[in-house]
């Protein structure tokens, strides 16, 4: 049985949230799969490192620590809530053993509210990721300025399930980096819609359910979630969050 493959990406202000979104994972993952995290950051100090081995100790697991140079992505695009880190997960491919073909990548600002054994067994073998449709109010924007024709539609990159042997046949992530370099005025969320523009035709929907945002909620979907996604500029650990509630849950439960 191949352990549960998860990564995701941090620095030292998303520390406490990552710290929260693991105790989710952690205490929600109900079956006998191994599971291994890897946390890649260029700058997280030897104290965050050494809360995650204590937290992750609880579980008899070891957190893998994956460290790449601040200058891979530092020249890219920016915006105000969405640091160099985001683009981290193009790096998963490289940083990973090659003997490893499939990961799930989490964003730190989530919580994980079902067994995430249950996103690990979704097949995409034909695929380059899965993920989570956006709203169509918020993808039609996106779709028409990176000319994404119809009738596919736009993800979310907070959780992606990744194909990494095809990524790394098709060097994928090197696409994506080109793409953000030479479309600038097209791009709004870097990666996000760099990973869109080039895959727009190779990924493969999930359920809502996987990745509930603050804007689905605002919205009143029915959705159960199984990860909350803290989307927008405003978050449960600094902000009235319509959402607090299920961050703190979890948040109590490390302080």
């Amino acid at each position: 049985m191949k352990a549960i493959q998860v990564v995701t990406a941090t620095n030292d202000r998303y520390a406490q949230p990552l710290g929260v979104m693991l105790k989710s994972l952690l205490e929600n993952k109900k079956s006998d799969y191994d599971i291994k995290i890897y946390i890649i950051s260029s700058t997280l100090s030897k104290q965050n490192q050494s809360n995650f081995i204590h937290l992750l100790k609880n579980y008899n697991l070891v957190p893998i620590f994956k460290s790449i140079g601040d200058e891979n992505y530092s020249s890219l695009k920016l915006m105000d809530y969405i640091s160099k880190e985001a683009y981290y997960r193009l790096s998963i491919p490289d940083l990973l053993e090659k003997s490893i073909e499939k990961a799930i990548y989490l964003d730190c600002d989530l919580i994980v509210k079902e067994d995430i054994t249950e996103l690990w067994e979704i097949n995409v073998e034909n695929h380059y990721l899965a993920a989570v449709e956006t709203l169509p109010s918020f993808a039609s924007g996106r779709i028409r300025a990176l000319s994404i024709p119809k009738p596919y539609s736009y993800f979310n990159s907070g959780v992606l399930i990744m194909n990494l042997r095809k990524w790394r046949q098709d060097k994928i992530a090197n696409q994506i980096i080109d793409y953000v370099k030479k479309n600038l005025g097209k791009i709004r969320f870097p990666d996000q819609d760099a990973m869109n523009a080039i895959l727009y035709d190779k990924w493969l929907k999930l359920d809502s359910r996987w990745n509930y945002t603050t804007e689905r909620h605002s919205l009143g979907s029915p959705i159960v979630p199984a990860i909350i996604h803290f989307t927008g500029d405003k978050k449960p650990w600094d902000s009235d969050h319509p959402l607090k509630k299920e961050y703190l849950r979890y948040y109590n439960m490390i302080k």
